[in-house]
């Protein structure tokens, strides 16, 4: 090779990851060893010639990957790289390679490559044959910046957890036990059974002062009169950001930390204030004491600075939309407390249920409401006001609080989506029957069920109901998956993304609707053939799919598109633009693309798959 050429071919790997991982010595070596290849338009690789050869680099001009089916498999541009996936093949290859313009191309032996990867868990990962290792891989550099791990939020629970520890039998005293408690300086006691030490309850100062005094309890009766019993408990190898979300979802301020079965410390509120992670607490409680709707939307902005906040603590995209989800409910529940209390008792039983990213407890910054309302029988029209009213408010209050009105009308201050049990039973008896356009919309909206507030049973009896007839309707599911792979991923991509259009008619790629709705959609589809009553979408995929495989891919491809959406939306925010699901190619860096298109074609598998599996000899 040319000498001359080290130079240029030293920068591009030195700025290109993973290479850029290596260190200066490795990249030196590595570029001495690279070979320069050069295609013309309309030229091929495949087979031989590219089975077992090593890693192609595209350095110049554009080409296109063609499976042997004669489907696209991906477009290539300017930095992209092929060959990583037919390392360990002979004769034969997945795919070809289509030249579109005279192009320049590096090459890397596979021998080179292989000798690289063993040396560095970064160039291993990245050019892992499976596109799921990739992407796991892609997501941690995304989080922990370059490579090392900085964010508190991942320290171990045991790292800050209270080591003292006071336990008492359940016959234990309240006087001994506020004793106990004042001379250890904790916060909570656990109580445990004499024999085996099992954690049976927990009983903290403010249950002392609360429970004990408020009920004037004599000082000698015992503990378990008072205690807590099944606490929540956290294992003291968790990541901090754990007790985040079992605080924020269960509503309590001290966690036991456990070894095993054995209690080994406490975490607590206060140990959260070191990590800054009590902005979520703080909202939580202050929704909880507002006595006007007014006073309410006044705490909406706060979620601007929890959203920046997580992000910059480099915290999982799939903890921060549990986190905003627990906000949103929050903000849900008071809103009807605070609307039921102003128009007096209902004339029946009734549910507030959310539908949508909120039921599924994917609720992220720019999140809308949809949601229903149930009622448990028939009313008269006089009785109809009472809700017709009640949802006008909380719909109104919910857009005040930063949830805005949903674009497809699908709340339930709509007097379609504001329905009794046995009208809600029509609606879905008539979208299994009769499954047209709108119906198959309309059925994907509510779909995805959980009760924000009412009668829980109402919407558990809906969900049911939901179940029995999609499962024993092959049909409708076959039509379901039909409407749902109407949208496929944007593989094509060559020096851009097969894009939509903005607001602005400006190119456009929508992460949401080009990718993660995508994925909602194929776990929703395997959730209903399994009768799943669970509505998260990872959780569906996990429970719902027999290849466990193709499941944690798709997980994968989720949560690297969140990943991905979350970061553009906090650089926006920094920035002071406005904030969005949609990306202009130009904001996407070389690694995020390369990254997009193995999470793409995960999708499109999962979607070739889903259409043999639900459509084959039914449509």
């Amino acid at each position: 090779m040319d000498s001359s050429l080290l130079p240029n071919i030293y920068d591009f790997i030195a700025h290109t990851y993973p290479f850029s991982m290596l260190s200066t010595l490795e990249q030196d070596t590595l570029a001495a060893a690279v070979k320069i290849a050069y295609y013309a338009k309309d030229d091929e690789i495949c087979d031989e010639a590219l089975s077992g050869v090593g890693l192609f680099m595209l350095r110049t001009g554009c080409a296109e990957q063609i499976n042997r089916d004669g489907s696209l498999r991906a477009r290539l541009s300017v930095g992209d790289s092929f060959g990583y996936t037919q390392l360990n093949k002979h004769g034969p290859s997945d795919y070809k390679v289509v030249f579109l313009e005279n192009s320049l191309v590096y090459i890397i032996s596979r021998q080179i490559l292989e000798f690289i990867k063993a040396r560095n868990e970064h160039v291993g990962r990245y050019f892992d044959c499976h596109e799921y290792v990739r992407l796991t891989s892609a997501r941690h550099y995304l989080l922990d910046g370059d490579g090392y791990l900085n964010s508190r939020l991942k320290q171990r629970v045991d790292s800050v957890s209270q080591k003292r520890v006071v336990c008492v039998p359940p016959t234990c005293t309240l006087q001994e036990c506020a004793r106990r408690l004042l001379f250890t300086g904790t916060e909570i006691a656990m109580v445990t059974t004499p024999d085996t030490a099992e954690l049976i309850g927990v009983v903290t100062k403010s249950d002392l002062a609360l429970r004990a005094l408020a009920s004037g309890l004599p000082y000698s009766s015992p503990v378990s009169a008072i205690m807590s019993p099944h606490p929540v408990v956290i294992d003291e190898s968790k990541p901090l950001y754990q007790v985040l979300e079992s605080m924020l979802y269960h509503h309590v301020q001290n966690l036991p930390v456990m070894h095993g079965k054995q209690v080994v410390g406490s975490v607590n509120t206060r140990d959260l204030l070191q990590n800054s992670l009590l902005q979520p607490l703080y909202l939580l409680k202050a929704i909880s004491k507002q006595i006007s709707i007014s006073d309410l939307s006044t705490l909406a902005s706060q979620k601007q600075e929890i959203f920046v906040t997580l992000m910059e603590l480099k915290v999982e995209p799939a903890v921060i939309q549990r986190t905003f989800t627990r906000i949103a409910d929050a903000f849900a529940k008071k809103i009807c407390q605070l609307v039921e209390k102003s128009l007096g008792t209902p004339p029946c039983n009734y549910a507030f249920f959310a539908a949508g990213s909120l039921a599924r407890e994917e609720v992220h910054f720019l999140s809308d409401q949809d949601n229903g309302l149930v009622y448990e029988h028939e009313l008269t029209a006089g009785e109809l006001t009472y809700f017709k009213v009640f949802t006008h408010k909380v719909c109104t209050a919910l857009d005040a609080c930063g949830y805005t009105w949903c674009s497809g009308n699908y709340m339930a201050c709509k007097a379609q989506w504001c329905q009794s049990s046995q009208g809600w039973e029509r609606y879905y008896d008539k979208w299994m029957l009769e499954p047209d356009a709108q119906a198959l919309l309309d059925s994907s909206v509510f779909f995805d069920l959980r009760c924000l507030y009412g009668d829980e049973f109402l919407v558990t009896k809906l969900k049911q109901k939901i179940i029995t007839n999609a499962a024993n309707s092959s049909r409708f599911l076959a039509l379901l998956c039909h409407n749902a792979l109407a949208v496929s991923p944007p593989l094509g991509l060559f020096r851009q993304f097969v894009l939509t259009r903005d607001g602005e008619n400006k190119p456009a790629l929508n992460l949401k609707h080009q990718g993660i709705n995508l994925i909602v959609e194929l776990a929703r589809l395997y959730a209903l053939q399994k009768r799943s009553l669970c509505v998260n979408t990872a959780e569906r995929l996990e429970q719902s799919l027999d290849d466990a495989a193709s499941a944690r891919e798709l997980i994968e491809a989720l949560n690297f598109l969140n990943d991905v959406r979350f970061e553009h939306q906090y650089q926006a925010l920094m920035h002071h633009e406005k904030i969005s699901n949609l990306l202009s190619p130009d904001e996407l860096s070389q690694f995020e693309r390369s990254h997009l298109k193995d999470a793409f074609r995960i999708i499109s598998r999962g979607q070739s798959a889903a259409q043999v599996h639900f459509t084959k000899g039914v449509l």
